[in-house]
């Protein structure tokens, strides 16, 4: 029988790039959705935030649909 060495059976807990990569990815993802979502507030029907608000979900799940036209993976 082989003997398994100790730091097989540790967790590591050094951050690999790919944590980073990751993190970054995350981290821009978050901040243009921060920036669509003020000019939407801006400048997306103002004096009617219930009607923005519908028609962005409305808008969003179109977006959603429409590269491969299957709804089912949305619900």
């Amino acid at each position: 029988m082989s003997k398994k060495k100790k730091q097989d059976y540790g967790i590591s807990l050094r951050l690999s790039p790919y944590f980073w990569e990751r993190l970054i990815t995350v981290i821009a993802i978050v901040m243009i959705w921060r920036g669509v979502w003020n000019l939407l507030d801006a400048y997306f029907l103002t004096e009617n935030p219930f009607w923005s608000n519908v028609l962005s979900i409305l808008i969003g799940l179109a977006i959603l649909y429409l590269p491969n036209g299957n709804i089912k993976e949305l619900v």
